[in-house]
């Protein structure tokens, strides 16, 4: 009988030891937010964090699953703020984690999801991935009210044609553009605006008949601008007209010819005028075409003097702006990536023509040498460009050093260089600011076994010293990319 206690105690010991091993070896994963059992509007903040006891490589990704095998959320490493858009219901979530060395902890966490906040607005991405072999997309977010902070919706990322390569929307954002380079079509969706949801306009696409690097809404809606840009004879504007059911109509007229290699837009915000930025190829000169706008005929006028000639910058010799952006009306700003300065014009309130500013061009860079790095540590770049809320600072997306230099802007469009984010804190595509202009994203350079350029960076703005600072949800990623999603570009929408 002895024996036999002994025995039994020995086997419960056994087991309770090989239990407390397998549950010391797992990753603890401390959720503090959402609390379990809790009633919370959507979208839903989950912050939580992992340690692994046993794994000297550390926390290699967290996970959030909203239901069994739905994954809402992936990121790298052992910390994650992000939000989640989930429509109202119960769920039975898991937060989840894998260390380095193969093990997996789990938390649980039910909460009751009572109502979704009205978004802030809206972030569309076009992305090539390129490197997983998987086919372009169009990334949708919400804004959320009152942090900037981004959530994917619920509709997951939207399959494009072949070379999605520019996106915009109308001022309102009920309706989004996309430029195929490839295919040479302008796809159009309707905006669902409780929620970010596209969904494809009657009879899109709708063909440009040459490749599309751009494209460009009026602000009153009505028209919608294609760059046709094939760096060859024959380039220009196409203007389409909106229809009464959302589909699009090329207007009389249409296109209308400009300098080879047509690229971006700009617009007053009257929409009075047009601008375009011209590459012109190996020509080695760039160009700005001016044009006045007649949105009841959808015809363009060439403006007096144009097309303004970008000056080249010695010693590098060529000019090809590449981005534009106009400030009020007042100003216009050309992003130059091959002679790595930013251009400043001032624009006629009246006759809409252009006029060097004084100082123009500021270096964004120094390329003498072959492309040495000295001002302000970017080279080839920069790439896009983003005015603040308060009008005050200017933003330069650099695309060499993948950072953002940052410009004051002064009484008369003058601009001074004040700093740059660290180096690869932002990479491709675009940089945009919200309606509001209190926030800032770009293509993120996040890179890690679950990452590369898969996703999206976001900053608040300090309107008093123009300063840039991480938002503490950022990155935001994008469900199901492989390593080397880009950011073409990005539109984003009130």
């Amino acid at each position: 009988m002895k024996t036999f206690c002994v025995r039994i105690l020995s086997v419960f010991f056994f087991t309770f030891t090989l239990s407390y091993i397998a549950f010391a070896a797992d990753p603890v994963v401390l959720v503090t937010s959402p609390a379990k059992g809790s009633s919370v509007t959507g979208p839903v903040n989950y912050v939580a964090s992992a340690v692994s006891t046993t794994c000297a490589q550390g926390i290699l990704a967290m996970r959030i699953y909203s239901a069994p095998r739905v994954e809402a959320f992936t990121g790298a490493g052992g910390q994650l703020n992000t939000y989640i858009n989930l429509q109202p219901g119960t769920y039975n979530t898991v937060v989840q984690a894998w260390d380095n060395c193969g093990n997996v902890g789990k938390a649980y966490v039910t909460i009751n999801v009572t109502g979704e906040a009205q978004p802030a607005g809206f972030v569309y991405t076009v992305n090539f991935d390129e490197d997983s072999g998987n086919a372009p997309f169009i990334q949708e977010f919400t804004i959320v009210p009152g942090n900037g902070a981004l959530a994917q919706t619920g509709q997951g990322p939207v399959t494009a044609n072949q070379d999605p390569v520019a996106v915009a929307s109308d001022k309102g954002g009920y309706r989004l553009y996309v430029a195929d380079y490839v295919s040479g079509d302008v796809f159009a969706y309707f905006i669902d605006r409780r929620n970010g949801y596209l969904s494809p306009v009657p009879g899109a696409p709708f063909a440009a008949h040459r490749s599309v690097a751009a494209v460009a809404v009026h602000p009153s809606g009505t028209l919608i601008f294609a760059a046709l840009s094939e760096y060859a004879a024959g380039d220009g504007v196409a203007v389409f007209q909106l229809q009464a059911d959302g589909s699009l109509q090329l207007a009389p007229g249409s296109p209308y010819p400009t300098q080879n290699g047509p690229q971006a837009f700009a617009q007053d915000p009257g929409g009075n005028y047009l601008y375009v930025a011209d590459g012109n190829g190996n020509a080695g000169i760039g160009y700005i075409e001016a044009f006045a706008v007649d949105p009841v005929s959808a015809s363009l006028t060439p403006l007096p003097g144009s097309p303004f000639q970008v000056p080249a910058v010695e010693p590098c010799g060529a000019s090809y702006p590449a981005s534009l952006f106009d400030l009020a009306g007042n100003y216009l700003y050309a992003a130059d990536g091959v002679e790595g300065v930013v251009d400043g014009y001032a624009v006629a309130p009246s006759a809409g023509t252009l006029t060097g500013l004084s100082g123009s061009p500021w270096e964004d860079t120094h390329c003498e040498g072959g492309g040495g790095i000295d001002y302000p540590q970017a080279w080839m770049s920069p790439r896009s460009l983003a005015v603040d809320g308060s009008g005050k600072f200017l933003y330069a997306l650099n695309n060499w050093e993948n950072d953002i230099a940052i410009y004051s802007i002064a009484g008369d469009g003058a601009l001074n260089f004040l700093n740059y984010t660290p180096q690869n804190s932002a990479c491709y595509g675009a940089v945009r600011t919200d309606s509001t202009g209190n926030y800032l994203y770009a293509g993120s350079c996040y890179a890690g076994r679950l990452a590369g350029y898969n996703s999206l960076v976001g900053f608040s703005i300090n309107h008093t010293t123009g300063a840039l600072t991480p938002l503490p949800t950022s990155p935001y990623n994008f469900p199901q990319a492989g390593m080397g999603a880009e950011v073409q570009d990005m539109a984003v929408t009130p």
